[in-house]
């Protein structure tokens, strides 16, 4: 076990000797505190207790050290950064070379030599490793603080026997198992609070009436609240967040100034009269429970409120109008993702200390007039999206928009009409998803000096996009997707020095992409799909070394394969989709490898060659999902931080036959898509190597060879499709084993003999083997015969499969068709003077009517011989008839 106390925070506090008064010999006791201090290992420069130790002063006047009749009965070394040492001499405490010493060893030198020992506080120590039972022999103890260490074994049940005990701290020590009953027992045994337990709260917590704090964040407790917890009449600090709790929440005592019951499973509905008498309460957070009901206005009326939480809930219903709101000490208000409906109170809007209102994800509605927030001089941040409100924006209204918060949410509304003129120390403002038109005013960029996040995507903005958008030296995200913006994208935008997203997606943005992105570039998203932006790829997009988000798709892009771009580690996606490049793909050792690339799409270009095999396998996310070391995206951090600015990813990709948008990467989402390309030559069997890989396309190509069997490996493949190309050979048995397999298409290739049996793929429709003339057996109709031929046919690809005994009705048809039309036509030609006569005239008036004379005297030449050669066979059949 590790003891060397290494960044400890060591606070040994109240600690009573063994020795009487009369053992007590000044020298000695100095004796005993210097050497401790040579002992011990700190930083001398940052130390102010250790540090002022000396032989020239009375040791009960240092810093830190408590006397009683010359008697050491305290010592405080809190922040000296004490980072081991304790020598082998019998220092103050005995504790032989604590640096290396385990727990046991500690404990037991402790208990020996401090049996009146009153505090044991050892946060954040490193302690490790079992709590030995010797412990149990300081019965004086009434403070155990052992937060933080890696103790790693379930709580001792001798806890429950030191009798003194008011304060028992075990926050992320280690700790574990179901926490004893036998310490909520005795009534003068107030524990402070618990980590890393599990189990019921039993009803004898009630006993502790002594209690002031308890807090069992984090745990694994379960069942419903005990009502003996209305018992706690000093309880005034209440934390049981992040439990498993469930049932109705029960009354508490009237002395609580904090109740945090957030993120379990509480159900019912929190009544009036749960609040009543509360007069003390500051901050109550119930969110993320599956509480009903509505909200009681009384709970909006508590003299000492600061601090609301009910987000993400079921409560339903209109808020009422509270009383007293003018004098209310209200600044934080969170109802998030809730079913409340009705118009926002006005109560709401003479808080006037209010700093944060958080509404979104409801059904208000009505209209906002933006006076109403003039009074609301400390609201910093107010998020009302998705809802059903509208704002009385006007040419009149605009200049009281400035008076809004710097931190401004209002996505997903009914706001109409024009960009209103921001706040000039906005720093948030998100006003997407709702309606506005026309160009965005200058005014908007002149107001951005300090806006790090803009989002004016999915409206019906047109015009240009201002170069006074860059004035923000503090931009990081600019989104204006989804709108008709023309004309070119401002170089500035790509030059900015802190963005790390630009979305312009779905505009009509034309021209080239600036070719201006600096070698100090921070882009992390860059999205320009759906635009009309034309020549090649930038070469100076290698330098925003830590891209992970590329999308160019569906322009008219003419360039060869960015192959550059391989030196960007970062990037997960990359979609090229729709445009006009061309050329191979090839496999550079050189430049690098995108080792952690989720999605790739290159589908419907003109890229040729074959496909780089080598260069997949060194995709290691698609070949083991684990080795990603990209840190996993928290949705739980958006909580903590309400205006934090994060990346939204929007990839458009094909999976299982239809488009997929992506509003974030999921996390494992894999993808290739090289569909309708030109690529030849065999599909690489490398491919089998890709375990993690999820959509595989290469529809609509050249491609020949066989199915690799290796793509049975293929052991997350939820969607493949190999359509509409040269493929031969027969299915591989492996693809049966793909479990997870719920898109398959291989039409319309030389596939042939018997579609292997298995619970896979059977479960496919027919059209997922059509147009193999030489495949037999379910779910296609045509049976294979025992002896089925395992050779290629010589069919072409696109002939459509049949057995030997079924009659191509379809292509008899039309062979009778031809030959008798052809017959009506030319029989007459060759054996009816009359109608070979008729036919000339006709075909000589129509040649002289639509033919140039060149043409007409060749035709009229061709005529004349072919009426001298008729001629000449009349004469013969006439002397032949007189004979």
């Amino acid at each position: 076990m590790r003891t060397h106390l290494l960044f400890a925070w060591l606070f040994l506090m109240l600690v009573d000797l063994q020795a009487v008064s009369d053992q007590c010999r000044l020298s000695h006791q100095q004796s005993l505190l210097l050497k401790l201090k040579d002992s011990l290992l700190f930083n001398a420069t940052s130390s102010k207790i250790l540090v002022k130790w000396n032989e020239s002063s009375d040791y009960c006047t240092w810093e830190g050290v408590t006397c009683e009749e010359g008697c050491v009965t305290g010592l405080k070394l809190s922040n000296e950064s004490i980072s081991g040492g304790i020598d082998n001499s019998g220092s103050l405490f005995n504790l032989r070379s604590l640096k290396t010493w385990i727990w046991k060893e500690w404990v037991q030198a402790l208990s020996f030599s401090l049996p009146k020992l009153r505090v044991l506080s050892l946060a954040a120590c490193y302690l490790s490793g079992l709590i030995d039972q010797s412990l149990a022999k300081l019965e004086y103890l009434s403070v155990i603080r052992l937060d933080f260490n890696n103790l790693s074994a379930p709580i001792p049940r001798f806890f429950a026997n030191f009798t003194n005990l008011t304060s028992l701290s075990l926050v992320s020590c280690g700790l574990y198992g179901t926490f004893p009953n036998e310490i909520f027992q005795c009534s003068s045994k107030p524990g402070d609070y618990h980590d890393k337990f599990h189990g019921v709260l039993p009803t004898s917590i009630g006993n502790l009436q002594n209690l002031s704090r308890l807090q069992l964040p984090s745990c694994l407790f379960n069942g419903t609240l005990p009502n003996s917890m209305a018992k706690l009449i000093k309880l005034v600090y209440l934390d049981l967040s992040y439990n498993n709790f469930s049932g109705p929440i029960p009354s508490f005592n009237k002395n609580l100034t904090h109740i945090d019951l957030s993120s379990n499973g509480l159900t019912g509905p929190i009544p009036s009269t749960l609040w009543e008498g509360l007069l003390n309460l500051a901050d109550v957070n119930l969110g993320y429970n599956f509480l009903n009901g509505n909200i009681p206005s009384s709970l909006f009326a508590l003299p000492s409120l600061q601090s609301i939480e009910l987000a993400f809930n079921q409560f339903s219903g209109p808020i009422a109008e509270f009383p007293n709101a003018p004098f209310s000490k209200l600044y934080y208000v969170d109802l998030r993702s809730n079913n409340l409906n009705g118009p926002i109170p006005m109560s709401i809007f003479k808080l006037r200390k209010l700093g944060a209102l958080l509404l979104s994800s409801n059904e208000f509605n009505g209209t906002i007039q933006l006076h109403m927030f003039q009074g609301l001089r400390n609201l910093f941040n107010l998020d009302l999206s998705h809802n059903n409100l509208s704002f009385n924006v006007t040419e009149t209204s605009n200049s009281n928009f400035t008076s809004l918060p710097s931190i401004l949410d209002l996505h997903s509304n009914q706001l109409r009409g024009k960009i209103p003129v921001l706040p000039p120390y906005a720093t948030y403002i998100d006003l997407s998803s709702n309606s506005f038109t026309s160009p965005i005013s200058v005014a908007l960029g002149n107001n951005a000096g300090l806006l790090s996040y803009i989002s004016l995507a999915n409206n019906g903005l047109t015009g240009v996009i201002p170069k006074a958008i860059c004035n923000s030296e503090s931009l990081q995200v600019l989104d204006l997707s989804n709108n008709s913006f023309n004309g070119r994208i401002p170089t500035c935008i790509l030059t900015m020095r802190r963005i790390f997203e630009v979305d312009l997606r779905g505009n009509r943005l034309s021209g080239q992409i600036p070719d201006s992105f600096s070698v100090n570039c921070g882009l992390q998203t860059l999205d320009l799909n759906g635009n009309l932006l034309t020549d090649g790829i930038p070469k100076s997009l290698v330098n925003c070394t830590a891209l992970e988000f590329l999308d160019l798709g569906n322009n008219h892009l003419h360039d060869t394969f960015p192959m550059s771009l391989k030196s960007i580690v970062t990037l997960r996606v990359l979609v090229l989709r729709s445009n006009k490049l061309y050329g191979h793909i090839t496999c550079s050792e050189s430049i690098g490898s995108w080792r952690r690339i989720q999605i790739v799409d290159v589908a419907s270009n003109n890229f040729s060659g074959e496909l780089p095999g080598q260069c997949l396998t060194k995709w290691n996310v698609m070949v083991d999902f684990e080795d990603d070391t990209n840190p996993r995206f928290d949705p739980r951090i958006l909580d903590i931080i309400p205006y934090i600015l994060y990346s939204k990813y929007y990839p458009s990709v094909m999976n299982k036959g239809l488009k997929m948008e992506l509003v974030k990467i999921p996390t494992g989402f894999t993808a290739i898509d090289f569909s309708s390309n030109n690529f030849h030559g065999e599909v690489p069997n490398e491919l089998g190597q890709l375990k993690s890989l999820i959509v595989l396309n290469f529809s609509n190509n050249a491609l020949g060879g066989e199915i690799p069997s290796s793509f049975g490996n293929l052991s997350q493949l939820e969607s493949l499709d190999l359509s509409r190309n040269h493929i031969n050979g027969t299915i591989p048995a492996s693809l049966s084993n793909l479990n997870f397999l719920s898109v398959l298409n291989l039409s319309n290739n030389q596939l042939f003999g018997r579609i292997p049996k298995g619970n896979q793929l059977q479960t496919f429709a027919a059209d997922s083997f059509q147009g193999n003339i030489g495949l037999c057996g379910p779910p296609l109709t045509s049976n294979c015969t025992d002896n089925v031929a395992e050779i290629s046919p010589d069919t072409p690809i696109d002939s459509h499969s049949t057995s030997d005994t079924e009659i191509e009705w379809n292509f008899i048809s039309f062979e009778v068709g031809f030959i008798a039309g052809f017959g009506i036509v030319i029989c007459p030609l060759m054996f009816w003077k009359r109608w070979r006569k008729y036919y000339f005239d006709r075909v000589e008036d129509i040649a002289y009517n639509i033919l140039p004379q060149l043409l007409l005297r060749k035709w009229w030449s061709w005529k004349m011989g072919v009426r001298k050669v008729e001629a000449e066979e009349d004469d013969v059949r006439n002397e032949h008839l007189a004979r």
